[in-house]
């Protein structure tokens, strides 16, 4: 990797697979500046208790939200007391990198909270668009399982809430069905963070490493989460450069 490349490290999941939990833990328990794209402030508990030890500052002195082209809007960007940074990624991905990139020089990295029903690969590629690859390198993709669910047989753990979010997510474009979205999540990781892994038998965890083991890359690997406790340099850092895998 460049020196002089911002880091990136995508994490991705289905809904209630754990990703949240695992964003809360790093951004409160590490000392590096970082910025975090994710759909929604709520996503990450901002208005919440979970970040109380970070407060938020609120966005930037005279940022209105909004940029001098006519009707455009800027991405909404939150600056919290440990010098992080929390952004919402609604449509536009690209337009929310330039604003980060703008801010390079006070960010240590980036860290991206996909969608659970977005593909990864896709927004892989996004990072070879001229303007952004010279910027940035993706460290690492981390894809979280649901170690129970997957124990009893199944890809989820509340297949109705990931249904809703299906139904209701206005920028999805694509049917996939979860199994097939799964095995794309596991074929882009570099490690893969089984949640819940507190909860399972030695059995179980054999009958998840089974399920999964198929559909990653040989080296892979696979490791337990518990509450969201990972250490931060497993996020932070491999320095793989996946933008740039086939």
């Amino acid at each position: 990797m460049s020196a002089t490349k911002l880091p990136v490290t995508i994490v991705t999941g289905f809904l209630g697979a754990g990703k949240t939990t695992v964003l809360r833990h790093v951004l409160t328990r590490q000392k590096r500046r970082l910025a975090v794209l994710v759909n929604e402030f709520g996503d990450v508990g901002l208005d919440g208790a979970a970040l109380a030890d970070c407060g938020v500052c609120g966005p930037e002195p005279g940022d209105t939200g909004n940029s001098s082209a006519p009707g455009a809007q800027r991405p909404t960007v939150v600056e919290l007391a440990n010098g992080c940074l929390c952004c919402t990624v609604q449509k536009e991905f690209l337009p929310v990198m330039l604003e980060l990139l703008e801010r390079r020089r006070s960010l240590d990295g980036i860290i991206i909270e996909t969608s659970g029903l977005a593909l990864p690969q896709p927004l892989l590629d996004a990072f070879r668009w001229p303007g952004i690859r010279t910027a940035v390198t993706v460290d690492s993709v981390v894809t979280m399982v649901d170690g129970e669910a997957l124990a009893a047989g199944s890809v989820v753990g509340d297949a109705a809430a990931v249904e809703r979010q299906r139904q209701t997510d206005p920028e999805l474009d694509h049917l996939t069905s979860l199994e097939a979205l799964l095995a794309d999540q596991l074929r882009s990781a570099d490690v893969v963070l089984v949640s819940r892994a507190d909860k399972l038998s030695a059995a179980e965890m054999d009958v998840v490493q089974a399920r999964i083991r198929p559909h990653m890359r040989p080296g892979v690997p696979v490791l337990p989460s518990h509450r969201g406790v990972v250490p931060p340099e497993l996020l932070l850092g491999p320095e793989r450069g996946a933008e740039e895998d086939p």
